[in-house]
């Protein structure tokens, strides 16, 4: 047919999906013919969705779906405008905000252990995040280093104060068990949801690397499940079609482990398509496709542990390998800092360091998590403060993005020293104070820091960050 010949579908998965959808299949080649979807969250830790849309020319059509999320009709590239770099906005496409909108975890009226197993390059770990407490704890995991690090960006420049990054294999969770009360699987997959955004991706899909891709979910969902506190719920995502990665891993799961598949909302239920009856309750098994809703693709499925009683089996070690509080002629250092830039003082006991980083820890980062994330490859714990560099403290961007409400000074940038800041240069401006740190500001929100050495303001802004 001429619209397969034009996408370069191959005749497999042209003939898997004619079955799969029927009368629909056109309707879905229809839709990957069209330009591929945008979307946008509000940061509402930093601003509300009302003020966010009065400060923004930008065209937005709010989401039936999800509260802080909109489609954005345009094809401006954002990632350079004060808005995402002040970490009012992420970037995010539709589909994908699906999964943590249906876990409906904003409900639960106490502080959560929250784990994200493949989070890169951050999306849900965002969304997680605007919805629970500050006295909840997230831990956001990622394998690849190089997508660790993004994702570290990414949750810096939002400002959050109570995320674990960490750059690890599933296996090596596995102390966590039956720690985290809500654990999100967005999964390793074929990709076939990302067909119409990158298009690139229809040339590297083939039967055996869908089968290869369920075998990984399968041996992850083995080690997630096990992490899962009794009661707790377990969100599977993909951005697969798939059968094999979608609807059969949740009936192997069912019949593999003591679970059963949550109820989703009807405003889920609105935009999404019911999967195959033959599961126990498919009608809560739910995927996105481009022809029913505005959006790319999306598989999802919330799972509720049956478990009434398990065990946590964390122990506090007497000496930290790697991760310790802060020694007392460092913290004398930083607290040399925050006496004259910040207006809280802050103990001992809140701070980590590791290397000659200095950390403030999530206030439910007890002793008994640092043990078991003592030897684990850690990005970032709670908000990065800065490094002792040559007998001083070095305030780090983390900590101009997520505390600039503590800082003493803020200074505000016209459009034209925003640009020179941006670029890294420093700026000449009269300001109140004669030296100390100071967060910039553009339009009233954080943009990044400076040191004031009298007229002068050394610019702080990260050089892979500079524009």
């Amino acid at each position: 047919m001429e619209n397969q010949e034009k996408l370069n579908i191959p005749r497999e998965y042209e003939d898997i999906m004619k079955k799969q959808l029927g009368e629909d299949y056109l309707k879905y080649i229809d839709a990957l013919k069209k330009e591929p979807v945008r979307g946008l969250r509000v940061n509402t830790k930093k601003i509300s969705i009302e003020e966010f849309l009065k400060r923004t020319n930008l065209s937005l059509e709010k989401l039936s779906f999800c509260d802080d999320g909109f489609l954005l009709n345009t094809d401006e590239k954002l990632g350079n405008t004060p808005e995402h770099l002040s970490g009012l906005c992420y970037l995010q496409e539709p589909s994908s905000m699906t999964p943590v909108v249906a876990s409906e975890i904003e409900k639960e009226n106490r502080p959560l252990k929250v784990l994200d197993l493949c989070a890169s390059p951050g999306g849900k770990t965002g969304q997680i995040a605007l919805r629970v407490s500050d006295e909840s704890i997230i831990f956001s995991n990622e394998i690849i280093k190089s997508r660790a690090d993004v994702l570290f960006s990414n949750v810096e420049r939002q400002g959050f104060k109570n995320v674990v990054i960490i750059n690890e294999e599933p296996k090596n969770l596995l102390k966590f068990q039956g720690y985290f009360d809500y654990v999100f699987v967005d999964a390793p997959c074929s990709g076939e949801g990302m067909f119409r955004k990158n298009p690139e991706t229809i040339n590297e899909w083939s039967e055996s690397n869908v089968k290869l891709c369920a075998g990984r979910q399968k041996e992850i969902l083995e080690i997630a499940e096990k992490i899962v506190s009794a009661g707790g719920k377990l969100i599977y995502s993909t951005c697969t079609f798939s059968n094999e990665e979608d609807e059969e891993i949740v009936e192997w799961f069912l019949n593999n482990f003591n679970y059963e598949i949550s109820e989703v909302s009807e405003k889920i239920k609105n935009v999404t398509s019911k999967s195959s009856l033959y599961i126990d309750k498919g009608e809560n098994a739910r995927k996105f496709y481009p022809f029913v809703s505005s959006g790319e693709g999306q598989f999802l499925c919330c799972f509720k542990n049956l478990d009434i009683e398990r065990n946590v089996i964390l122990h506090k070690k007497k000496h930290f390998r790697t991760l310790n509080l802060v020694g007392r002629s460092n913290f004398l250092l930083f607290d040399e800092f925050a006496k004259s830039s910040l207006k809280k003082d802050y103990t001992f006991r809140e701070i980590l360091e590791l290397g000659n980083t200095l950390y403030l820890k999530p206030s439910e980062l007890d002793e008994k998590v640092q043990t078991a994330i003592d030897d684990l490859k850690l990005i970032s714990i709670g908000v990065k403060l800065g490094s002792i560099e040559k007998g001083r403290f070095e305030p780090n961007h983390n900590i101009f993005m997520a505390l600039y409400d503590d800082f003493k000074e803020k200074i505000e940038l016209s459009e034209d020293e925003l640009k020179k800041y941006l670029h890294g240069e420093e700026l000449n401006k009269n300001v109140e104070i004669s030296k100390g740190f100071a967060v910039v500001t553009y339009n009233g929100y954080a943009i990044g820091g400076v040191k004031v050495v009298g007229n002068r303001l050394k610019n702080l802004y990260p050089r892979g960050l500079r524009i």
